[in-house]
């Protein structure tokens, strides 16, 4: 077979299926059903592969993902918003006096935040790994009437421990559910439909503070025998509640259960998943092969580089006031000045991931978004706090790349392993150390160094320039391995040229190739 004839496009298939059975055709989707389509798994020589077995239209493909955005990213966007809100509660509720009313000892706000977040390291991992066992489809709801019941118990409490207790309960639900949401869109999206689709929901985390504001100022206006904070907290958790229950009735389990799809779409998706999907789904768990990365050493550059980004994300995310802080305006002002930077970040987010995923390119695109955070940086460091003018616009490039790092990180991890347990495994245990970035800005942004904060932003910087080294340095050793293949085998091939289904030993099969 050519090179030629090897490398599929969906230009070229639309000529070639001009005289092949339609979808209406009842031999032909006998045929498909009953998976006459050409097995490639265990593939490892160049002529082993032939893309014509993954026959779909260019027109089929276009609707398949319309339908799928319609009835899945609506549902994934809207419960990662109350996800977000419910962790944005507090800063809520503690100007509305909860810290009073619960007689919270000295410090105590700041204890019960760090109680809230230990759950999002430790029991990340066994909360995917019941995602993989049971279903995202049940989990997703699952976890989202779990939180959404303590929020409204914490509403309940009479005390500082009785917070604690809710909050840590709470933090254990929420912490497989992003990285759940990232494995359930894995089964239904292409590689480089991927990115995109994450940071649709990503984009929640801008829009959180507002909806949470807004919220608690209509809330905290109304005559009652609670608190303000009691309302907003059953109301928040209620609302979490019933649209837990309506996704757990809308969300597929998986595209071939998916009622919303015809015979027809159904057996496209199944062909897309094969062909260029994160991975195969629908495969029965096994818990020796969802731990097994951690025999590869991939996985802890992959750790390693989700640690130093993820200082950068928790910066911007929680100490984004205090930094525009340092220009002297009235708290009314400062909060008013995050806004925009806050927008120009998941422009930016968005903008990312989309180009990330029309170039099929992952570790150059994390770069550019790390080296933002690291000018930024840079600037409020070199300059006097009295620029406002300059300061302002360090803060724009600050957001710019600090939202971003998570969408395309995730992204790509996930495009370079076939295997549905790896892949939960790796977003799962991957989020533990991306979820870290927020115990090492909690500890370097200290009051001593308001309100320039010019040490905390130099530690920042140089964790960016770092990350900067490791992910470059990681792009190019995947790089070069291509190219090595390549060179072996007699083609020039990139992660589109091979089938995902011949790819489940990974890198061990020499037909793999790096998604970059």
């Amino acid at each position: 077979m050519s090179l030629q004839a090897q490398r599929y496009s969906y230009e070229d298939l639309s000529k070639d299926l001009s005289g092949s059975p339609q979808s209406n055709d009842i031999a032909y989707q006998t045929q498909n059903h009953h998976g006459s389509h050409h097995d490639q798994k265990d593939a490892t020589k160049v002529e082993d592969i032939d893309f014509s077995a993954y026959d779909y239209t260019p027109e089929e493909n276009r609707s398949l993902v319309r339908k799928l955005d319609l009835h899945i990213l609506p549902y994934i966007w809207a419960g990662y918003l109350f996800n977000a809100l419910d962790r944005n509660n507090l800063s809520n509720a503690k100007s509305d006096g909860m810290t009073n009313d619960l007689h919270f000892p000295n410090e105590g706000y700041g204890i019960m935040i760090s109680i809230n977040n230990i759950p999002w390291v430790l029991f990340v991992i066994p909360m995917v790994m019941l995602s993989r066992k049971v279903g995202p489809k049940y989990t997703i709801p699952g976890y989202m009437i779990a939180w959404g019941s303590m929020v409204m118990i914490n509403c309940a409490v009479k005390n500082f421990a009785g917070t604690l207790v809710t909050r840590f309960l709470l933090g254990v639900f929420e912490a497989g559910f992003a990285p759940t949401l990232i494995y359930y869109l894995t089964g239904f999206y292409t590689r480089d439909e991927l990115a995109k689709r994450i940071g649709v929901f990503y984009s929640c985390n801008a829009l959180s503070g507002a909806f949470s504001g807004l919220i608690a100022y209509g809330v905290f206006q109304m005559d009652s025998k609670l608190h303000g904070w009691q309302i907003l907290f059953l109301i928040e958790g209620a609302f979490t509640i019933a649209f837990a229950i309506l996704s757990g009735i809308m969300l597929p389990r998986s595209a071939s259960a998916a009622p919303f799809l015809t015979s027809r779409e159904k057996e496209v998706a199944r062909l897309r998943v094969l062909k260029d999907s994160s991975g195969t789904t629908d495969t029965a768990f096994n818990s020796a092969s969802f731990f097994s990365p951690l025999k590869d050493w991939r996985l802890y550059v992959f750790a390693s580089i989700a640690t130093l980004y993820s200082t950068a994300s928790s910066v911007a995310g929680s100490f984004l006031t205090q930094i525009v802080g340092r220009f002297g305006y009235s708290v009314v002002k400062t909060n008013l000045y995050t806004v925009a930077p806050f927008i120009f970040g998941t422009f930016m987010m968005l903008a990312t991931a989309t180009s990330s995923d029309r170039f099929r390119e992952r570790g150059f695109h994390l770069v550019s978004a790390l080296t933002l955070v690291f000018v930024g940086c840079v600037i409020l460091v070199a300059i006097p706090i009295q620029n406002h003018a300059v300061g302002y616009f360090a803060v724009f490039l600050i957001t710019g790349g600090a939202q971003t790092p998570s969408v395309i990180f995730h992204s790509w991890h996930q495009s370079n392993d076939a295997s549905e347990d790896g892949r939960a495994f790796k977003v799962a245990f991957l989020s533990t150390f991306a979820n870290s970035g927020g115990f090492v800005s909690a500890n370097i942004f200290l009051d001593k160094w308001s309100p320039g904060y010019k040490i905390p932003l130099a530690i920042v910087a140089a964790i960016n320039g770092t990350g900067i080294i490791v992910v470059t340095s990681f792009r190019l050793y995947m790089a070069y391995e291509n190219r090595k293949r390549n060179k072996a085998q007699g083609v020039n091939w990139t992660s589109v040229d091979v089938p995902t289904e011949a790819l489940r030993a990974g890198p061990k099969n020499p037909l793999f190739r790096y998604f970059l």
